[in-house]
């Protein structure tokens, strides 16, 4: 049952709707409205960023320790920093003063998943990254709950489970992909037969059920395509990328080459006509292009290779060449179009790194050591313009897990996360 959530008397809050954040809107330069910033590509639009840090890094604006467990990453708009937690077994919705760090509110969304439901002993909590929509926020926590929030007080508006409500099945470690916004939809991968569902964004009722693909959910956020006017929401699951129409629902392409059974992770590149998707269990990566004959979407293998098998860190698209860690294989540069190994650097416990970019340099953020590199962005060597530590890492128990909340940079500061612990680095240039 769609949960309708009033507030002051249960009244309903008229809300506008803004178009999709990845194709149409306009945001500000140093905003990161969503997962993986404008575009969901992991890349600022900021500016005026500071290209070398001094020794030991940029100052600490300010550090915030009541964030709770989870690994949840930031949006960050109109001065305000949103993310999750778990405290005392109550998920919530978090809302930081992003330039002091000072708390404006927080709201519960649920109780929290119990901790013996996770695999193998892994750490509970929220995994995925707000959707700041308007004067809305888009939220799902591990156990599915899909929540919309006023942006400025945090009151519920509607609550919807991708469990109970749209047929899913929580992955292994918990539902971990951020929602996506397109225009007035919000689009989300619940698994199962109704594989990928959109939902007003006003009401939270279904309209668009995708069709011809069944899979439990992976971890993989939705992106939106459009290649020769066919607009297609692209994802992936143990089998592979599929693309489902967003007109109709239907699953329009797949391709298994970057699917693996125990967990797919990395969210898929997109440049022109062409998909980019990495994961790792021994998988590797693979570039599909993508193509309209007579009505009909074709999808064209151009290569796979196991030169980037990337865990859940990410990669990055720059200068025509994909950057990141390939798990036991340190940081890795190949070209996009075909798969050569340019070059590979080791890092100090590189088991894994979560990745962003701004202003012409990677931050490279390490999930044994908690150290974030600012690196050079170059298709020959690694070029490193500097690197902080994290004060103090969590007191968390954290069993198995590692620091694995993604990095992000707006409003001239670079926000990183530990568990409970969130700080706020100075980067903007004098």
């Amino acid at each position: 049952m769609i949960r309708i959530i009033g507030c002051m008397g249960w009244c309903w809050l008229a809300l506008a709707v803004f178009h999709c954040p990845t194709m149409e809107r306009a945001v500000a330069d140093d905003s990161w409205p969503q997962w993986g910033g404008p575009n969901r590509d992991h890349r600022s639009l900021a500016t005026g960023l500071l290209q070398e840090w001094p020794e030991g890094g940029p100052p600490v604006a300010w550090k915030f320790s009541n964030a709770g467990v989870g690994y949840s990453s930031f949006a960050v708009v109109d001065g305000r920093l949103y993310t999750l937690g778990t405290i005392a077994g109550q998920n919530f919705v978090l809302c930081l003063d992003a330039a002091t760090g000072q708390e404006r509110w927080r709201q519960r969304i649920g109780s929290a998943m119990p901790e013996d439901s996770y695999n193998q002993g892994w750490l509970g909590g929220p995994r995925s990254t707000p959707t700041v929509s308007g004067q809305r926020i888009l939220v799902i926590d591990d156990g599915g709950r899909l929540a919309c929030l006023d942006k400025e007080t945090g009151r519920p508006q509607w609550q919807v489970s991708l469990v109970d409500d749209l047929g899913g099945k929580i992955p292994t470690w918990g539902y971990s992909a951020s929602p996506l916004v397109d225009g007035n939809r919000v689009v989300v991968v619940p698994g199962q037969k109704n594989f990928l569902v959109a939902l007003d964004i006003e009401t939270g009722q279904p309209v668009l059920t995708s069709s011809g693909f069944s899979e439990r959910a992976h971890y993989v956020s939705v992106m939106k395509h459009v290649v020769d006017g066919q607009a297609m929401y692209v994802t992936a699951a143990s089998a592979g990328l599929v693309g489902f129409s967003a007109e109709t629902g239907e699953a329009l392409w797949t391709n298994g080459s970057s699917g693996n059974g125990t967990a797919t992770i990395p969210t898929p590149i997109l440049k022109d006509n062409y998909v980019y998707h990495t994961s790792d269990y021994g998988t590797g990566c693979v570039l599909v292009e993508i193509g309209v004959e007579g009505g009909r979407v074709t999808a064209t293998e151009i290569y796979k290779s196991k030169n980037m098998q990337n865990h859940h860190g990410g990669v990055l698209l720059h200068d025509n060449h994909i950057f990141g860690l390939k798990r036991g294989g340190g940081w890795v540069c190949h070209d996009l179009m075909t798969g050569e190994l340019r070059w590979n650097h080791r890092l100090p416990g590189d088991g894994g790194a979560s990745v962003a970019y701004a202003d012409n340099r990677f931050y490279v953020f390490g999930e044994s050591t908690g150290t974030c590199y600012l690196v050079e962005p170059s298709t020959e060597q690694w070029l490193e313009r500097g690197k902080l530590d994290l004060p103090d890492q969590s007191s968390l128990e954290r069993k198995r897990g590692k620091i694995w909340a993604h990095p992000v940079i707006a409003e001239g500061k670079l926000f990183l996360r530990d568990l409970d612990l969130i700080y706020a680095f100075d980067i903007r240039a004098p």
